[in-house]
């Protein structure tokens, strides 16, 4: 099935590109996914699982967050952000798509999905614009990492005063993705976390859109983000009714193996959210759509949403 493709302008002028993947004609509309892709990637990954989920009566769109994708203004521009909180901007960039889906389907909420960064994003979303969405999946995401967390933000914080946060850092980088890595001696690639799925691997590594070089804001963004929506306020802030599904691999680092992201759904739990589901596979890594099982980690998706939502029209 086709999709299309479109700009929009965000709250201060930048220019966001975004899928839409226009659901299944021959189907009654199940409901409308936004999907909110991670750090380093760009929305055009999501193709196979948007598609299924077209074809299964879903709308999906996707936008490449700023500085990512086809929303760098050039390949030189990739990864490079000259704004004041990346973290912040990114969600009113989220936002600006909800308003496009939202005139596009009135009356509609709208299913939010994301994946590391863009679980972290969600996550905090859903605490502003509760209102607009109707569940919340979270692919891939994390706790805050008191050891790697905190040695990251104190070096940032370090590196913006001495060399500004619009530069890139490659202690800093080195610290989280080779971090990450180590966890898959002897290394293949410089992105075996990823997945354990080889092919998958290869074609991320080739990826003319994968970004490996940030300015220094992005990254202390993003964990100051974390930090904070890692506190109980955020947890008891999220709609108690939101139906949540987090799914993740038991061997993704992001997910401190497993341990971070069942200290997320447990904090979901003491919050008050009535409706979550947590599944870890066994040895899945970060990407659990693009794993060896990714046939299995599809189907349960579409199980966990089948029972919840079904024709509207």
């Amino acid at each position: 099935m086709s999709f299309q493709t479109d700009t929009y302008q965000s709250f201060d002028g930048e220019t966001i590109f975004y899928y839409k993947w226009p659901a299944n004609k021959k189907k009654s509309l199940k409901g409308i996914i936004q999907i909110s892709h991670g750090v380093g990637e760009h929305a055009g990954r999501y193709q196979s699982v948007a598609k299924l989920l077209q074809k299964k009566g879903f709308e999906v769109y996707a936008h490449d967050h700023r500085v990512h994708g086809v929303s760098a203004k050039s390949p030189d521009h990739l990864g490079f952000y000259d704004g004041d909180d990346y973290f912040s901007d990114a969600i009113l960039d989220m936002r600006k798509l909800t308003e496009i889906i939202k005139k596009e389907h009135p009356n509609k909420k709208i299913i939010l999905f994301g994946h590391s960064m863009g679980s972290l994003l969600s996550r905090e979303y859903v605490t502003l614009y509760g209102g607009d969405v109707e569940a919340l999946i979270l692919s891939g995401t994390a706790s805050f990492m008191r050891g790697l967390g905190t040695v990251g933000l104190i070096s940032a914080k370090i590196f913006s005063k001495l060399n500004g946060k619009h530069r890139s850092n490659e202690i800093l980088k080195n610290l989280f993705f080779n971090q990450f890595n180590k966890k898959f001696e002897p290394n293949r690639t410089k992105v075996d976390w990823i997945s354990s799925d080889e092919e998958q691997v290869d074609v991320f590594e080739a990826d003319p859109l994968r970004i490996e070089d940030f300015s220094l804001s992005v990254f202390l963004d993003i964990l100051k983000g974390s930090k904070k929506l890692n506190k109980p306020p955020t947890f008891e802030n999220t709609p108690k009714n939101l139906p949540i599904y987090i799914f993740s691999g038991d061997k993704d680092p992001v997910g401190e193996m497993g341990k971070g992201v069942k200290k997320v759904a447990a904090n979901y739990r003491k919050a008050g959210i009535k409706d979550l589901t947590l599944k870890l596979y066994k040895g899945g890594r970060h990407e659990m759509l693009n794993e060896v099982n990714k046939i299995e980690v599809e189907q349960d998706l579409l199980k966990w949403l089948k029972e919840r939502f079904k024709a509207k029209n």
